[in-house]
C-alpha cells in the first residue's frame, strides 16, 4: 500500500520495502526468523546486483558512460545521419557483451547508460538506445551458468551446452528482429520516435 500511495507521503520507493522487511523479522510478529533469513537467501545474488548497480552508477557520475559514447561516435561518424544503423550497432555491441557477462543484471548495469549516451551523443532517442540493448541482453542466453532455469535443466542432461548456444543464437536473431522490425514502429506509434526532436 506505501507503494501504491507515494503520491500521498512521498517517500523513497526504499522506505517501504525496508519496512516490509523488518515486519518479516520482528519477533513474534514477522513470519521468518534470523537463521531462516540467513541461510535461504541468495547472499551472492545480492552482492552481484548490489556492485552492478554500484558500477552503473560509478559509469554515469564519473562521465565514463560520455566518454566511451564519444569514443564510438568518433571513430563511426555514419551514426550521424542513420539513427536505425546506431540501433543496429548497439544490438550487435551486445552479443559479446553478453557472452562476457553472465548476470543479466550486471549487463543491463554495464550496457544501459552506455547506450544512453550513444543515443544521446547521435541524436538517437536514449530510452529507444536503453530499450534494444534490454530486449538484446534479456532474450538470450548462451550457456547454463547465465540462468539459474538453463543450468538446473544443463545439470540432469536435458540439454546440452551446445543445444543452449545454438537455442541462444536463434533467439539473437529473433530479439534482433523484434526491435528492428517490430518495437520500432510500435516505440514511434506510442510516442518515443527513433530521433529526439
Amino acid at each position: 500500500m506505501l507503494w501504491l500511495t507515494d503520491a500521498i507521503h512521498h517517500w523513497h520507493p526504499v522506505m517501504p520495502a525496508l519496512l516490509a522487511w523488518i515486519a518479516l523479522l520482528l519477533p513474534r510478529i514477522g513470519v521468518l526468523t534470523w537463521s531462516e533469513f540467513e541461510r535461504d537467501i541468495g547472499w551472492t545474488n545480492f552482492f552481484v546486483l548490489a556492485s552492478s548497480l554500484s558500477l552503473a552508477r560509478a559509469l554515469t557520475h564519473s562521465g565514463a558512460t560520455d566518454w566511451i559514447a564519444r569514443l564510438i561516435v568518433q571513430a563511426v561518424p555514419q551514426f550521424l545521419d542513420r539513427p536505425v544503423l546506431v540501433i543496429a550497432v548497439l544490438l550487435a555491441a551486445s552479443v559479446p557483451v553478453r557472452l562476457l557477462i553472465p548476470n543479466i543484471t550486471g549487463f543491463l548495469a554495464t550496457t544501459i547508460p552506455i547506450a544512453m549516451s550513444i543515443g544521446a551523443a547521435t541524436g538517437v532517442n536514449p530510452m529507444i538506445c536503453g530499450l534494444a540493448v534490454m530486449i538484446a541482453g534479456d532474450a538470450v542466453l548462451y550457456y547454463p551458468a547465465q540462468s539459474a532455469s538453463s543450468l538446473a535443466v544443463y545439470e540432469r542432461g536435458y540439454l546440452s551446452a551446445p543445444e543452449i548456444f545454438r537455442f541462444g543464437v536463434w533467439m539473437t536473431l529473433i530479439a534482433f528482429a523484434v526491435v528492428l522490425m517490430v518495437a520500432l514502429p510500435y516505440w514511434a506509434a506510442v510516442g518515443e520516435p527513433l530521433r529526439t526532436p
